[in-house]
C-alpha cells in the first residue's frame, strides 16, 4: 500500500509538472545583435462620411513592408534600423482613384504629387531604440526622412500643398508614430509571467485612421505550440473626451467609438510578433470648419512577416 501511494504521488507530481497550468512564460523582447526582422501590414478600410447630407464612400488600401536590424545590444536596450522598404497605396471615392506603387517609377503623370515623396521614404534608414519592454527610448533620422519626402516634390507644387503636405507627412511618419509602432506591437505584453488561460487587460493610446485613440485591450493566452504563442485579443477604443486636432492647418474635433479583435502569435523566443489580423470598426461624428460629420467605418489590419 504504501508503494502504492508512492507512485500515485509521483504521478500526480509529473502531471503538475508537465500540465499548462505549469508552462508559464514571459513576454518580451529578447534580440541579439545582428537580428533582421520583416514585417508586412496591410490595411484595408471602408469609410462612409456623410457631409451636407450626402453620403460618401471611400475604400482605402496601404500596404508596407519594413525591416528592423538589430544595430547594438545593451542590458535593458536595444538599438534598431528601420528602413521602409516597400509601400502600395489604393484609395477609390466616387468618380475618383488613387494608386501608388514604390515600385513603379518616378515619372508617371498621376502619381507626380504622391509617388515621389512616397519613393523618397524607401531605404531611408531610421534608428531607434527600445527596451525590453517595447518602450522608445529615442529616435533619430526622422527629420531625414521627411527632408528627403520634401525635396522630392515638384517646384510647381502650389505653396499651399506644399505646407499641408509637410504636415500631414510630418505627422504620419514622425517619432510619435514610431512610439505608437513599437506601443502596438509590444503593447500584448503582460509585464509578468502567464500561463495558459490567462488573461490581463493593456491600455495604450495610439493613432486609428489617423486619430489618437486610446485602447483597452482584454488579451488571454490561448496556446503555446513550439516556438509560437498565440494571443487572443478583443476590446475597445475611442477618442480622449473633448479631442481636437490639428489636420492640413484646420482644427478638427472628433468623438469616435469603436470595437477591435483578433489573433496575435509571437515568437516565444523573441518576442516579435509573427503575425495578426485584427478586425476593427467604429462610427462617430467629426466636426470642422463648422461642420459636423458622422462617419463611420470598417478595417482590417493584417501582419506578417513573408
Amino acid at each position: 500500500m504504501k508503494h502504492f501511494k508512492l507512485k500515485i504521488s509521483a504521478l500526480i507530481l509529473a502531471l503538475m509538472l508537465f500540465s499548462p497550468a505549469f508552462s508559464q512564460i514571459t513576454l518580451k523582447y529578447n534580440f541579439k545583435k545582428g537580428d533582421i526582422f520583416r514585417q508586412n501590414m496591410v490595411t484595408s478600410m471602408e469609410l462612409t462620411q456623410e457631409l451636407m447630407g450626402q453620403e460618401m464612400k471611400i475604400g482605402l488600401t496601404l500596404s508596407m513592408k519594413m525591416t528592423f536590424e538589430v544595430k547594438d545590444v545593451s542590458s535593458d536596450t536595444y538599438t534598431m534600423e528601420v528602413k521602409y522598404k516597400e509601400m502600395k497605396v489604393n484609395t477609390a471615392m466616387t468618380g475618383a482613384s488613387i494608386s501608388f506603387d514604390s515600385n513603379t517609377p518616378e515619372d508617371i503623370a498621376t502619381q507626380q504629387d504622391l509617388g515621389p515623396m512616397l519613393k523618397a521614404m524607401i531605404d531611408k534608414p531610421v534608428e531607434v531604440v527600445i527596451t525590453k519592454t517595447g518602450k522608445v527610448e529615442s529616435m533619430k533620422g526622422g527629420d531625414k526622412l521627411l527632408e528627403a519626402m520634401l525635396n522630392s516634390m515638384d517646384e510647381n507644387i502650389p505653396e499651399l500643398m506644399k505646407q499641408q503636405l509637410t504636415s500631414q507627412f510630418g505627422s504620419q511618419f514622425s517619432e510619435e508614430q514610431l512610439r505608437s509602432f513599437f506601443a502596438q506591437n509590444s503593447g500584448y505584453f503582460p509585464g509578468r509571467p502567464v500561463n495558459v488561460g490567462d488573461t490581463w487587460n493593456q491600455k495604450i493610446s495610439m493613432p486609428v485612421s489617423n486619430f489618437a485613440m486610446d485602447i483597452d485591450m482584454k488579451m488571454t493566452l490561448k496556446s503555446i505550440d513550439g516556438n509560437t504563442v498565440t494571443l487572443d485579443s478583443e476590446g475597445t477604443f475611442s477618442t480622449p473626451e473633448g479631442y481636437e486636432a490639428d489636420m492640413n492647418g484646420m482644427k478638427v474635433k472628433a468623438s469616435l467609438k469603436g470595437v477591435q479583435k483578433g489573433p496575435v502569435k509571437i515568437d516565444k523566443n523573441t518576442g516579435w510578433t509573427v503575425s495578426a489580423e485584427m478586425v476593427q470598426s467604429f462610427s462617430g461624428k467629426v466636426e470642422a470648419g463648422g461642420m459636423t460629420m458622422p462617419l463611420s467605418a470598417t478595417s482590417t489590419v493584417s501582419i506578417s512577416n513573408d
